[in-house]
């Protein structure tokens, strides 16, 4: 049997494992319709963002002082506290069988001069959007959900979703990773020291102001076609360089690779 052939079927049972999987773990949620409720409150300092929080869309985003908002159905209300400069964030969940319309949609707000120090959100339903932090470290991961990063600067960078697209612009990301089972990866205008950004089953694509002629790249498809820069390279492309790393991989799908000369 071919290698794309077994690819295929692999990437299938991946997919069908996490859509399981996923349905397994929301699946708890009530058949009821709950009212939501609306909460809004300020918070003291933080320097570390924790959030675990099992079906919620989390977006963190830059203001006058540190906040939080988020509009919940009964029985998914966060739970939140302030300790030694770390935010933790966490979630009560009504636990029956079933899946509803529950929701939770929290915005985090911070202060445009405030550093972070550690940005750490998972959540295993929900969107996760991040617009104008800093941090050193960012760590943000769904099971099903879109991961976006607009306007951030980051020293390292990890972005995981199993199903869902992760889209990352206009970023300072140093040492990155970003990987999507099941996904479209697009990466526009971004700045980085290493990049490697894969996906099962999705197209793949980078976009740069910058010349890229000195970088070391590694841009593979077992399923697809590569272009860069508008030309044709087939399923393999290989370039060496000393200016940084770009790793651009999916098993089925396209890799687009655009850059300025």
């Amino acid at each position: 049997m071919k290698r794309s052939t077994w690819i295929a079927i692999i990437t299938i049972i991946t997919i069908c494992c996490v859509i399981g999987g996923t349905f397994m773990h929301v699946g708890r949620f009530a058949f009821f319709n709950w009212g939501t409720t609306n909460m809004e409150t300020g918070l003291e300092d933080f320097a570390t963002i924790n959030i675990d929080m099992d079906l919620a869309s989390v977006t963190v985003v830059t203001g006058d002082k540190f906040g939080m908002s988020c509009e919940y159905t009964e029985g998914l209300e966060p739970v939140y506290e302030v300790t030694k400069g770390t935010l933790t964030v966490k979630q009560n969940v009504y636990r029956k069988w079933g899946i509803n319309n529950s929701q939770c949609s929290m915005t985090l707000t911070i202060p445009s001069s405030a550093a972070m120090e550690t940005v750490d959100i998972h959540t295993s339903l929900g969107d996760i959007n991040l617009t104008d932090i800093v941090s050193s470290k960012c760590d943000i991961q769904t099971n099903a959900g879109e991961c976006v990063i607009k306007k951030c600067s980051f020293g390292e960078t990890d972005v995981d979703t199993n199903m869902g697209d992760v889209s990352m612009s206009n970023s300072s990301l140093g040492e990155a990773e970003a990987d999507s089972d099941m996904g479209e990866i697009k990466v526009i205008d971004c700045a980085f020291e290493r990049l490697n950004a894969k996906t099962s089953m999705g197209d793949v694509s980078f976009s740069a102001a910058q010349n890229l002629d000195g970088y070391k790249m590694e841009l593979e498809t077992s399923m697809g076609n590569i272009r860069v820069n508008g030309q044709n390279e087939g399923t393999v492309y290989h370039q060496s360089g000393d200016d940084g790393v770009l790793e651009l991989e999916t098993s089925m799908g396209n890799v687009k690779l655009d850059y300025a000369k």
